[in-house]
């Protein structure tokens, strides 16, 4: 019963995302709202867009848009790029909207903040780049849905890229929180702005780890490979009043060097025996890119009494988000290794440990 359920909701949530995903083309951000980022749907549009060249590669992206193209067209474009592009963004910030019960989306057309809010306080998950972030968007997001920011008493930080933990001491000295990131990441040098100092209230995350607040507990892995400290987080939610769990992975873009894109590899391995045994039904991002947010808040706004949840995905769509992501990577290595000269990776055949080089902030 519960299975025919689940492909119940995943048919009927498909379906809810059709009109805003159905284009083919870069749509108009009047007719799309994600911003005009290019979009794959399907095998034939990832060998016209992906430019990959190895036959392997081929493959692997063939198999990334049978498993994701139906749900995230844009997080399979950014996903599965041979040579990588960016393109502009032109969407409006999304209002803030509460996607769970007592959880909020708070952030910018580019990054996902989210709150989750607890009886004995609130939980932010990243922090955006400058304390004007802080103040402009995520401040006064939230005393726009009625949250008191001085409730915030943990704030979770997935990496040391700027536009993740640049808020972050604005938002500590206002409200009293603790600052939470990976050690390896916290203790690292940054290439922009300047890690908050760890406070002795401050503590570092680790595998495994639980934390919780009030009526609410995340579970905590590190998932290097976008950083050498990424975590991706696990946490149950409910939807009107109806249990879900929710899978965030903390780190977005891809290195480009082979011992890098292996190690995020593993790492989503290690992810998905989470997603797995917890049984995860939701993907949510730090990214709008990561799972296609600008689009799903947009149906979430437009959700009829009854209607799905746009990003209660199911079994089956964390399932094929996992394939997806994982199948772009794969793609991502045979496309260097097919292209990298002789002997050039026999030191990752010998066993040295992979060189970190990440390609992009996100």
């Amino acid at each position: 019963m519960r299975f025919r359920q689940t492909v119940t909701a995943f048919l009927a949530l498909s379906t809810a995302l059709t009109p805003a995903v159905a284009q083919t083309t870069a749509p108009s951000v009047s007719a799309n709202p994600n911003g005009g980022r290019p979009e794959i749907h399907n095998v034939e549009e990832m060998r016209k867009m992906g430019g990959y060249t190895a036959p392997g590669a081929r493959a692997y992206a063939d198999m990334a848009a049978e498993a994701g193209g139906k749900l995230w067209p844009v997080t399979l474009y950014y996903r599965c790029q041979a040579v990588r592009t960016r393109n502009p963004l032109k969407a409006p910030a999304p209002k803030p909207i509460e996607v769970f019960d007592k959880v909020y989306s708070i952030g910018t057309a580019e990054n996902n903040i989210w709150a989750i809010d607890t009886k004995d306080g609130i939980i932010l998950l990243d922090a955006l780049t400058t304390e004007e972030d802080a103040k402009n968007v995520i401040v006064k997001n939230m005393q726009t849905l009625g949250l008191d920011p001085k409730r915030i008493r943990i704030i979770l930080i997935t990496h040391n890229h700027l536009d993740h933990f640049g808020g972050a001491a604005y938002l500590k000295a206002l409200s009293g929180a603790k600052l939470a990131m990976s050690e390896a990441d916290w203790t690292a040098e940054v290439k922009w702005g300047t890690l908050p100092v760890k406070a002795a209230d401050d503590f570092y995350l680790t595998d495994g780890q639980t934390i919780t607040l009030g009526d609410q507990t995340l579970t905590v892995l590190l998932t290097p490979g976008h950083t050498p400290g990424t975590v991706s987080l696990l946490f149950p939610v409910k939807d009107k009043g109806v249990p879900h769990m929710a899978s965030l992975f903390g780190g977005q873009g891809s290195p480009r060097d082979v011992a890098s894109l292996l190690e995020f590899r593993r790492s989503l391995n290690h992810f998905a025996d989470y997603t797995d045994l917890m049984q995860a039904d939701v993907v949510l991002s730090n990214h709008t890119v990561g799972d296609d947010g600008l689009v799903r808040v947009a149906a979430l706004q437009k959700r009829k009494a009854g209607g799905p949840n746009p990003y209660v995905v199911g079994r089956e769509g964390v399932v094929r988000y996992d394939a997806e992501w994982r199948a772009c990577l794969s793609a991502d290595i045979d496309e260097a290794v097919f292209k990298a000269a002789p002997g050039s990776l026999n030191p990752i055949l010998n066993g040295q440990p992979p060189r970190q080089v990440v390609e992009t902030a996100k």
